[in-house]
């Protein structure tokens, strides 16, 4: 039997309208509908809050689909996740380095990957109450483009050690 498609919730079912329009690279119609949504005017049920909170959650899964656990060897076989973010040109950032809002969403996504979802709804809360409408589409614009890319990396072969 086939899943239905409209069985999902309102946020994922808008939140996969939103990637495909990403994977399109159609930047107009994203930009069009996330300003729709922050605006609440975006057609179904889901809110901007809980289409945000969706795409965070759905990064962290695919990180951990993709990457598996990651092993500390310094911390007795722990796994964990340990985000490491980088410009095009290599650089390497801190998530306190980003700007606001993306500061606020990695913080989220960090903290969906250790699963504390409680403490992640908490830190979106400066995005989705706090911020004013642009910065509101600008981060959700930039959250599907990460979920985008990260869609399109391949999947590591086994766990990932942190080298010591």
């Amino acid at each position: 039997m086939e899943p239905n498609r409209r069985s999902g919730s309102p946020e994922s079912i808008l939140g996969g309208r939103l990637l495909a329009f990403a994977g399109d690279g159609d930047i107009v119609g994203l930009s069009q509908y996330v300003t729709a949504l922050v605006y609440g005017a975006a057609p179904g049920d889901a809110s901007y809050d809980d289409v945000l909170e969706w795409v965070v959650t759905t990064i962290a899964d695919v990180i951990t689909d993709k990457i598996g656990p990651i092993i500390d060897s310094e911390v007795d076989g722990v796994t964990g996740y340990a985000v490491t973010l980088r410009t095009p040109d290599g650089i390497q950032l801190a998530i306190d380095d980003l700007p606001v809002p993306e500061r606020h969403v990695w913080k989220a996504i960090a903290e969906v990957l250790d699963g504390d979802f409680p403490r992640a709804h908490g830190t979106l809360a400066p995005v989705e109450h706090g911020s004013e409408p642009g910065e509101q589409a600008h981060a959700l614009i930039e959250a599907v483009s990460w979920l985008d890319r990260l869609l399109d990396l391949p999947a590591l072969n086994g766990p990932y050690t942190v080298p010591e």
